[in-house]
């Protein structure tokens, strides 16, 4: 049980205490010219994954979680009803961080690598026109390097960071066990998260001398989802794995009731002096998952990773230093690409320069200031690719494939009718709010006959773990990069894609290099990888065929968003040449699985390999694009070459996330031996060692299943991996002997 300490509602009343006048909050001017400058310190403190419908300050959906100190916050200070971020984390971060909208930092995509020469919120206060520097610190969730994390690990210190201490990736596997990183040193830590990031930013702040900015990112809720330390929540939950799985957002409010407490003991730690000259604004990142969004207030659909309010609008309260409107609520309009200008106002720093921000300073003790006319957000990803803007009631949506939304947030605030065929009423206003957005998008630097949306720059998908379950390829249209490493002769790659729609078909366009290191087995690869150039053509719906196509030698059986082929079958048999090549009859028996080990197909650890011509392909489940975690639905990760979608392990089985089931399963007994045949047992040797038992299984005899959003095929950890044949028409296109 939960026991809230008096001391930190005593020091967060301290806030408001002795406020400054607006002058003296940072606007540089005086009530006489010889009085000092106030700089204060700054607390900028963020939450990760906590939407409005997990937030107690908005009195919205059914169960919240109970918050005393970030109440005590509100009370004290100003909730901000109309606060946008982007969808995802690191976007968020890197608009905060530089004050520019992703288009202009290049950080429009989870995951990203910022630019380490960014002028960054920690370079501008430590080297900004002061007579007195700030110290900085980041604390937490980094989450602004890319998927190379090893390479990474000073990229905080960098970027102009002081000192760093927390995870530089996006994500845990255990809240008690996880890689602590100290200015570019990693060590184990088995403390839990919440407690050690706050005992750090306690140690920090305690070493020092004003004035100071600190972040503390927090993980909490982000999954996994797991029962905190019982002292830190009030929930009564048996943290039983299964408990955990049928009721994820019991413990997912748990975490933000344990980080609230943790805020509190940092809280009661600093003197009451400190907490006066201390400006504190508490954050959401991004909306809501969808495991754990409560459905009374957001569609499942718009949740975290869309450009809906669910996504986008988050908790944003501002207490402390500067702050004179007590226990108020503001409607204006705010982005966190308005943190930069603000926090530089609020240390008397002359105004950045090229930044997308606008200062918010002024609200904070004058409800009549001047305040944004339009907001704007944006995202590159699988699940929402595109851009936003609104106005004070009306927001518009723009999309990579040129489909728009238009909503009254007013009326229909959870953005369910779509008005943008409504011209005659709303044409000015659409008019309006696309041009504010096409000038923050500078479309003089983009080329509008590209077909690959509307990003200047290609989505570094290097390492990148997958999030959209659309089924239409059209939805993935746009230019994608990443690096990749060689692993045995260490040589370096840089891989390219690029999806294109007409609207009835999507081409991939790609050089066939992975997303992610390869050739890291215990053998190297027979051939050298190298670059291709592959074009692939799939349907935009497809459609199941009379009778299903088997697999075959001479077609390609996928493609998947990292732009590697899927290729199954190898052209090895039992008792043809080495057993391992020239076997290019489809129609010879005993045809070998290349995934089984005692095969000897020298696969890496993503079950690939190079063909003759240097070509990178799978030849089972990939390892790759998809969290094995078994906590999240698995997304889209590729197309077959009918069209159809391949999707990862995890399905949602009533609640309950599990990994799907394949129907084949080795047959029992003994194989037939003497005239050519192998003999031995049935041990998953040859494809030939399996059946399929329709039924056995969750899937039918080509790996897939039909599902309310239509079929897909998914990809299995057993036999056989991701396609066991197709359920419709292959396109010519993936013919190996058309290329």
């Amino acid at each position: 049980m939960l026991l809230v300490s008096s001391a930190a509602l005593v020091v967060l009343s301290a806030c408001s205490g002795s406020s400054p006048s607006a002058a003296d909050a940072g606007t540089g001017g005086t009530a006489e010219s010889e009085a000092p400058v106030s700089r204060p310190n700054i607390l900028l403190i963020i939450s990760d994954d906590q939407g409005l419908d997990a937030s107690a300050q908005y009195g919205l959906g059914q169960d919240t979680p109970n918050t005393p100190v970030i109440n005590a916050l509100a009370q004290r200070g100003i909730v901000f009803d109309n606060a946008w971020a982007t969808p995802s984390c690191t976007t968020t971060r890197g608009s905060i961080i530089s004050g520019q909208h992703g288009i202009n930092s290049g950080v429009t995509t989870t995951p990203s690598l910022m630019d380490s020469n960014t002028l960054t919120l920690q370079r501008y206060l430590s080297n900004g026109e002061s007579e007195v520097d700030y110290s900085t610190a980041v604390i937490g969730k980094w989450h602004l390097a890319g998927g190379n994390v090893e390479n990474e690990l000073s990229h905080p210190n960098d970027s102009g960071v002081d000192y760093y201490a927390g995870n530089i990736a996006g994500t845990l596997d255990d809240y008690s066990s996880w890689p602590l990183t100290t200015n570019g040193i990693t060590t184990q830590s088995s403390v839990y998260h919440t407690t050690a990031v706050t005992d750090l930013a306690i140690d920090w702040i305690g070493q020092q001398q004003d004035p100071w900015f600190m972040w503390l990112a927090y993980v909490s809720p982000h999954a996994p989802f797991h029962l905190p330390p019982t002292d830190l929540h009030t929930r009564t939950l048996s943290g039983d794995a299964a408990d955990i799985t049928a009721n994820p957002r019991a413990y997912y409010l748990a975490a933000i009731e344990a980080m609230d407490t943790e805020i509190g003991r940092l809280l009661d730690t600093l003197p009451a002096s400190t907490i006066d000259n201390t400006l504190i604004v508490y954050l959401g990142d991004n909306g809501t998952p969808r495991a754990v969004v409560d459905t009374s207030v957001f569609n499942r659909t718009h949740v975290k990773n869309s450009l809906y309010e669910g996504g986008i609008r988050v908790p944003m309260v501002v207490a402390g230093h500067g702050v004179s409107r007590i226990g108020e609520r503001e409607s204006a309009l705010v982005n966190t690409v308005d943190f930069f200008p603000t926090f530089a106002e609020a240390a008397s720093l002359a105004e950045p320069q090229n930044r997308d921000g606008q200062s918010f300073l002024n609200l904070l003790s004058n409800d009549d200031a001047r305040t944004r006319q339009y907001n704007y957000s944006e995202f590159v990803g699988t699940q929402a690719n595109g851009w936003t803007v609104r106005d004070e009631r009306m927001k518009l949506m723009v999309f990579a494939d040129n489909s728009r939304e238009l909503y009254d947030l007013q009326l229909d605030p959870m953005e369910n009718t779509n008005l943008i065929d409504q011209t005659a009423t709303y044409g000015e206003t659409i008019a309006a709010l696309e041009a504010f957005g096409e000038d923050i998008r500078d479309p003089q630097n983009t080329d509008e006959n590209t077909d690959a949306g509307d990003a200047d720059t290609p989505i570094d998908i290097t390492g990148a773990i997958l999030v959209d379950q659309s089924t239409s390829c059209a939805d993935y249209v746009n230019e994608y990069q990443a690096t990749a490493t060689d692993v045995i002769n260490n040589t370096v790659h840089q891989a390219e894609l690029l999806i294109t729609s007409d609207g009835q078909h999507c081409t991939f366009s790609s050089n066939a290099l992975p997303n992610h290191d390869f050739n890291d087995g215990s053998r190297s690869f027979p051939h050298t990888v190298s670059a291709q150039d592959d074009h692939f053509t799939v349907p935009v719906s497809p459609a199941v065929a009379a009778e299903t196509t088997a697999l075959s030698l001479t077609i390609d059986n996928a493609i998947m968003l990292n732009g590697v082929r899927v290729d199954i079958l190898a052209a090895g048999c039992f008792g043809v040449g080495d057993g391992r090549i020239g076997c290019n009859d489809i129609s010879q028996p005993w045809r070998y699985d290349p995934m089984f080990p005692a095969a000897g197909f020298l696969v890496d650890s993503h079950n690939a390999h190079s063909q003759p011509d240097g070509t990178y392909h799978y030849h089972g489940e990939p390892k790759a694009l998809f969290s094995s975690d078994g906590n999240t639905v698995s997304p889209v990760v590729g197309f077959a070459a009918d069209g159809f979608p391949v999707v990862g392990s995890f399905i949602d089985d009533s609640g309950t996330v599990r990994a799907v089931i394949s129907s084949y399963r080795l047959k029992s007994g003994a194989r037939p031996s003497g005239n050519n045949q192998p003999g031995g047992t049935y041990d998953g040797t040859f494809r030939d060692d399996y059946e399929y038992i329709s039924g056995l299984g969750d899937l039918d005899e080509c790996n897939g299943q039909m599902t309310t959003a239509g079929y897909q095929y998914h990809i299995t950890e057993a036999f056989p991996y991701v396609l066991g044949c197709f359920k419709g028409t292959p396109d010519i296109s993936f013919d190996k002997g058309g290329r």
